[in-house]
């Protein structure tokens, strides 16, 4: 239940000012889409790039796990940050990587900020050009790469250039600058949306005293963060946002407990005690993954060492069968030569006693 599509997860670093300095506070407004791509403005910003375009899908070819861009320029550089959902970088580890369109690479050693699933860094925007005649992006680190798709990136820009004209051309209090949300009791607040959305349409077992605690506790943070609220609904909205409804007795009771916290602990409290079960579950999961490697990497041992142990088992039948069979075949040759031998001797006798007896009276 703690976890977020990328596109989202993204869009909040965003939204709260935690990636970047160009991404700071205030409400998103959809500018327009273009061929699977989003073109945003954040009304919080003012100046000619106030505007960031975005994209993401599920990678078929890797167990559906999503993939997101999201591009934003700022005076002569390009701010570009790639989501995949199975990285797990730590808060804002520094990472290199080469990045390529394509299969041109353009920066052989491209610093990166990493965190959690996301990683970003600034381009010059010379690079434009490319990416918007490229299909792929392609990052290469030490031990492995990783590629995103940007199709229709060429009309996007487009529609980028001309969400940055219109929102620089419009007058500057429209673009005037909003508070900087409380990023915990965000958090809590997206988790409440969540659970009144998967209470409402999945087959979960919850109380009427559950569901009126949640509403009221939404709504109280929904009143905190109107400013931003148009933000967050057209954001839960989207298809793919909320988790799957629970699959298994396992996934039921994670919405259980969730939804008891949830009602039981204030918004903070709620946020540290979500973000620690789900550190828990990583952790069991991790841990379960290592035993399943070491038990399967033993197994596969046992099985080397039971091959290699038949193997000269095997080979040290065939060597005693091959040297039973030359023995009794060397045997066999013995008997087969002596008795030639004898019966030729038998025969060389023979005439000898026969003339010994008709020389006899």
């Amino acid at each position: 239940m703690s976890k977020r599509p990328l596109l989202a997860t993204i869009t909040l670093a965003f939204v709260c000012g935690g990636l970047s300095a160009p991404a700071q506070a205030g409400e998103r407004k959809l500018f327009e889409n273009v061929r699977g791509w989003e073109i945003e403005r954040n009304l919080g910003q003012t100046g000619r790039n106030t505007c960031q375009m975005s994209y993401s899908y599920r990678d078929k070819d890797d167990n559906n796990a999503e993939n997101a861009i999201v591009l934003s320029l700022d005076e002569g550089k390009v701010n570009l940050v790639l989501g995949y959902a199975n990285w797990t970088w730590d808060k804002d580890e520094a990472v290199k990587a080469s990045f390529s369109i394509d299969k041109q690479v353009i920066f052989a050693k491209q610093g990166w900020t990493g965190e959690a699933n996301l990683l970003w860094s600034q381009l010059p925007d010379s690079v434009l050009p490319k990416l918007v005649k490229g299909k792929q992006i392609v990052l290469k680190f030490d031990d492995g790469a990783a590629d995103f798709s940007i199709p229709g990136f060429a009309d996007a820009y487009d529609g980028l250039k001309r969400c940055n004209t219109a929102a620089s051309s419009a007058p500057q209090a429209l673009a005037a600058p909003a508070e900087k949300p409380n990023q915990i009791r965000l958090q809590a607040y997206f988790m409440g949306l969540i659970l009144q959305k998967t209470a409402a349409s999945c087959a979960v077992s919850t109380t009427a005293p559950q569901r009126a605690a949640v509403d009221a506790k939404v709504a109280t943070l929904r009143t905190e963060f109107a400013a931003i609220d148009g933000a967050v609904q057209d954001q839960i909205k989207k298809p793919g946002w909320t988790p799957d409804c629970p699959k298994d007795t396992g996934d039921a009771a994670t919405f259980d407990t969730e939804l008891k916290s949830y009602v039981d602990l204030g918004p903070e409290e709620y946020v540290a005690a979500a973000d620690k079960r789900s550190a828990e579950r990583e952790a069991t999961k991790k841990a379960a993954a290592e035993a399943q490697a070491k038990a399967d990497l033993e197994a596969k041992m046992r099985a080397d060492i039971e091959t290699k142990m038949r193997a000269e088992a095997e080979a040290k039948s065939k060597a005693e069968a091959d040297a039973k069979a030359r023995a009794e075949m060397e045997a066999r040759i013995r008997a087969e030569v002596e008795a030639k031998l004898k019966a030729e001797a038998e025969a060389k006798a023979a005439p000898k006693v026969e003339a010994g007896a008709e020389s006899k009276p």
